[in-house]
């Protein structure tokens, strides 16, 4: 394929067989760039003419992300909120360089911050795209681009917590572009996440762990279930007479793996405590801590909120309170609970009836007038930065390429 494929002249064959697709504003800045990959001896690229919002439309298209990109946002206002979008509709493995029209250092630093490789501004020089094209043009000061981890974690059997994080998988996976997400059911004996998911496991998570040192594509595409594409799930299937301990750093190995390929991981701890949850609590960037309204659970909530601080430097833990039962007049209300813990409670989720069951029981995803289905999807808005809630915190390069604040 030639470098001079444009945008709506090209076959979808094309489309999948770009490593480097590239997407200037005009008409000028892509023949600069034509030319220069020409004396490069690029053969595999596609230069197209237009915005970024073109550009996502673009790859909405294609079954496979790029392995480079290079984006110009001359003339954007607000060229983060711009790149955020952009980031939903690629893989979080992709290199992302940028193109301007001024010597902005400002920019370029904020940039390099939300994990973006480079920042040059026109006109693009053939040595500048050799840097960027060989890969020379990524900097160690920049931060790792990689998916988000969530955890989530429950006080006791009962409360919610695999009903919370399977949905919560659901609607991070229904968001715009191509998020892809993976649901980690971490129940040795075999969770209900992958029923929740409509989906059968093929149980591979022991052959994972044992295997995380040498992951790779080709395997987690053999151990991985989906049925879009999109949502993935992987869990355990071990016999109740079987005792299982992965060695210490496979799940961190995993996990580090798996963000290179998904933009989030939603991870549904089946024990709050224990070497598993511990590793998964010091890779998380949000801890999702689901409880009901009752005064034991406060109790362990409180515990497990101290264990965690105490393992973990500022961590962002989001207190769930769902109402798992019919309320009762001695109920703890949620301001009062959200005093006895000394933590704001992040999404109070009022008592939904039998939809959870029903979700569950069928495979189907919560119905739409389900309370729980619409205060988990609140809580999906706000990590992906949508929206805000008290404990959230904005800023796009950090819900996408590094830990909140």
């Amino acid at each position: 394929m030639g470098v001079l494929d444009v945008l709506g002249k090209k076959s979808k064959d094309s489309n999948l067989a770009a490593s480097l697709l590239v997407f200037m504003v005009d008409e000028v800045s892509q023949q600069q760039v034509i030319q220069a990959l020409r004396q490069l001896g690029v053969t595999d690229a596609h230069v197209g003419v237009g915005s970024i919002d073109d550009l996502i439309e673009h790859l909405l298209k294609v079954e496979k992300s790029p392995e480079r990109l290079i984006v110009d946002i001359s003339g954007l206002d607000q060229p983060l909120d711009a790149l955020s979008r952009l980031a939903d509709a690629c893989d979080p493995s992709v290199t992302v360089y940028t193109v301007g029209e001024k010597n902005d250092v400002t920019l370029y630093r904020l940039l390099l911050q939300a994990g973006i490789s480079d920042y040059r501004y026109k006109p693009l020089t053939v040595d500048a795209l050799r840097g960027w094209v060989d890969g020379r043009g990524s900097f160690s000061v920049r931060q790792s681009r990689s998916g988000k981890i969530i955890a989530v974690s429950g006080t006791r059997g009962g409360v919610g917590t695999t009903s919370v994080a399977g949905q919560l998988a659901r609607e991070l996976c229904a968001g715009g572009g191509l998020r892809k997400v993976v649901f980690l059911d971490m129940d040795f004996h075999g969770g209900a996440g992958t029923t929740l998911m409509g989906m059968q496991s093929n149980h591979a998570m022991t052959e994972t762990l044992d295997s995380a040192e040498n992951l790779d594509a080709q395997f987690l595409e053999r151990v991985l279930t989906t049925r879009d594409g999109r949502l993935f799930t992987l869990g355990f299937n071990n016999g109740y007479e079987q005792e299982y301990q992965p060695a210490p750093g496979a799940v961190t190995s995993l996990l580090r793996v798996l963000a290179q390929h998904f933009h989030y991981l939603v991870i549904d701890l089946a024990q709050a405590g224990g070497m598993i949850a511990n590793e998964v609590y010091m890779n998380a960037h949000v801890n999702c801590l689901v409880s009901d309204h009752s005064v034991h659970s406060g109790r362990i909530l409180t515990s497990l909120m101290t264990h965690i601080r105490n393992n973990l430097d500022a961590p962002v833990m989001h207190v769930i309170l769902n109402a798992s039962r019919p309320p009762v007049r001695t109920q703890v209300d949620t301001q009062e609970f959200a005093k006895a813990i000394s933590q704001p409670v992040t999404l109070a989720i009022p008592y939904d009836g039998i939809f959870p069951g029903m979700a569950e029981d069928l495979g189907q995803q919560l119905d739409k007038d389900s309370l729980m289905a619409k205060s988990v999807s609140k809580l999906a808005r706000t990590l992906t930065g949508e929206t805000e809630l008290d404990e959230a915190s904005p800023g796009w390069w950090r819900r996408l390429f590094g830990k909140v604040a």
